[in-house]
C-alpha cells in the first residue's frame, strides 16, 4: 500500500473540495484531494448557480471568476417563475430597477461543465496534488494527525476537511452521527429537447403542484438548447407513499395539465437520474479533533430552495479562514474549530430557520395560492418575494403569522 503525507486533506473534489484548495493554495502547504470518482465526472444537479456561487467565485485568489464567465458554457437567468397550485403564475427577477450594464445575477450551468471546471484549476498549482478513483474506506484522527485508508493508498495529514458529500465517510467515522430521513429530500431530474413555453429571459420554474409539497416540480433551460426538468420530494413521504419516483416523474410530464402540455413534443436526453439532498435542518457539530466537514458532508442544502453549491462553496471559504490560522499555532484542535461551527452559524443558522419555515409553509397548497395571488396584484408583496432572495430580513416577513393576516386585506 503506498503512503503519502501532506499538511492537509481533503476528501472529495467537487465545488467544496475545490473552493477549499484554491483558497488555501497560497499558504505553502501540501495538499492532497483524494477523490472517488475519475474527472471528467457526471454529477445529478438542477444546474443552477446562484449569486451565492458567483460572490464566492470572485473572491478565490486569481482569475477564477474571469476564466468562468470566460470559458465555460451556460446561458444567463434572470429571475425565477413561480407556478402555484392554483395555476397561478408569478414571475419574480432576481434584480428591482434592473440597469443594461448589470451582470446577469445567475447562471444555468451544466453541473458536470461547472465541477470540471473547478477541478481544472487545481492543476494550476504544484502543491495540490490529486488522487483519482480512490474510494475512501476508513479515517482516523489521533494526538498527531489523521490516516485515511483507501483500497490503495494510505495518507497522513495534521488535518482533513470532508467535502465528500451526503454519505460522508469523514462524517461517519469520526463523528458516527445519522440523521433522521425527516432531513433528506431526493430529486430526480433529466434533460429534454423542445420543451416549450420557457421564458425569455430564462427564469428558472418551481411548479408547485399539489403532489409533491413541501417539493416542486422544476423547468430549467439549460444549454445546447435543453432543458433540465425534475422533481424533489421529502423522503419520508416518498416512503410512505412507497412512490417509484421513475414513475412519478413520467406521469407528471405525460399526464399533468400544468406540465404535460409542455412536453408533448419533448423527448429525453439520457434516463432520469435521482439523487439524495441533505438538507440544512439537522443541527450537529460540524467538526472536531482534526477535521472539518463542509457542503453536503455538513447538511447545507438549502431547506426550501434546494440549493447546495453555493452553500457548500460559502462553508469551504469559511473553514479556508479557520484552517490558515490553525496552520498558523499548529492548532488542529476540537476547540480550535468551534470557530468554524460558530462561523456557520452566524451564516447559515437564521437562514435554515426561516427556509424551514418557508418549508412548512408550502405544505398548505391554500396558502401558497394566497400569497402567489396577492403578490400578482400587489407590488409591494411581489417586490418583497424579489428580496426573499437576497434579503434575510425580506425572509424573515414571510415567516410571520402577522404577514398571512395582512394578505387577506390588501
Amino acid at each position: 500500500m503506498a503512503q503519502h503525507e501532506f499538511d492537509l486533506l481533503i476528501a472529495g473534489a467537487g465545488p467544496a473540495g475545490c473552493t477549499l484548495a484554491l483558497n488555501m493554495a497560497a499558504q505553502g502547504l501540501t495538499i492532497g484531494i483524494i477523490e472517488k470518482e475519475t474527472f471528467p465526472r457526471k454529477k445529478i444537479c438542477g444546474d443552477a448557480l446562484s449569486g451565492k456561487v458567483l460572490s464566492v467565485m470572485k473572491r478565490i485568489p486569481g482569475d477564477v471568476y474571469e476564466e468562468f464567465i470566460r470559458d465555460v458554457e451556460k446561458i444567463p437567468s434572470w429571475g425565477i417563475r413561480f407556478i402555484a397550485p392554483s395555476s397561478q403564475e408569478l414571475d419574480v427577477p432576481f434584480l428591482l430597477n434592473r440597469k443594461p450594464e448589470h451582470p446577469p445575477p445567475g447562471y444555468v450551468c451544466k453541473r458536470d461543465d461547472f465541477d470540471n471546471f473547478m477541478f481544472a484549476k487545481l492543476q494550476n498549482h504544484p502543491n495540490i496534488h490529486i488522487f483519482q478513483g480512490g474510494h475512501v474506506s476508513e479515517v482516523t484522527s489521533h494526538p498527531e494527525g489523521v490516516v485515511v485508508k483507501t483500497q490503495d493508498h494510505e495518507f497522513r495529514g495534521k488535518v482533513i476537511a470532508g467535502a465528500d458529500g451526503v454519505h460522508s465517510v469523514v462524517r461517519k467515522s469520526l463523528l458516527g452521527t445519522r440523521a433522521d430521513k425527516k432531513h433528506f429530500c431526493v430529486g430526480i431530474r433529466g434533460y429534454f429537447e423542445n420543451v416549450t413555453g420557457l421564458h425569455q429571459e430564462n427564469f428558472i420554474e418551481l411548479i408547485f403542484l399539489k403532489r409533491l409539497l413541501p417539493g416542486y416540480f422544476w423547468i430549467f433551460p439549460s444549454t445546447g438548447g435543453l432543458v433540465n426538468a425534475g422533481f424533489g420530494m421529502m423522503q419520508p413521504r416518498i416512503i410512505q407513499r412507497r412512490e417509484n419516483l421513475s414513475s412519478v416523474f413520467q406521469e407528471l410530464i405525460s399526464s399533468d395539465p400544468l406540465i404535460a402540455p409542455r412536453f408533448i413534443n419533448a423527448r429525453p436526453v439520457g434516463k432520469p437520474e435521482a439523487h439524495t439532498l441533505p438538507m440544512g435542518t439537522y443541527h450537529f457539530c460540524r467538526s472536531g479533533n482534526r477535521f472539518l466537514l463542509l457542503g453536503d458532508a455538513a447538511f447545507l442544502v438549502d431547506p426550501f430552495s434546494g440549493e447546495g453549491i453555493g452553500n457548500a462553496m460559502a462553508s469551504s471559504e469559511i473553514a479556508a479562514s479557520v484552517l490558515k490560522g490553525s496552520f498558523s499555532s499548529n492548532d488542529f484542535s476540537a476547540k480550535k474549530f468551534k470557530a468554524y461551527d460558530a462561523r456557520l452559524g452566524q451564516r447559515f443558522s437564521q437562514e435554515f430557520r426561516t427556509m424551514s419555515v418557508m418549508q412548512t409553509l408550502a405544505r398548505s397548497s391554500h396558502l401558497f395560492n394566497l400569497v402567489v395571488k396577492k403578490a400578482c396584484k400587489n407590488q409591494e408583496v411581489g417586490e418583497l418575494l424579489t428580496a426573499m432572495f437576497t434579503s434575510d430580513q425580506a425572509r424573515k416577513k414571510l415567516t410571520r403569522p402577522g404577514f398571512y393576516l395582512r394578505l387577506l386585506f390588501r
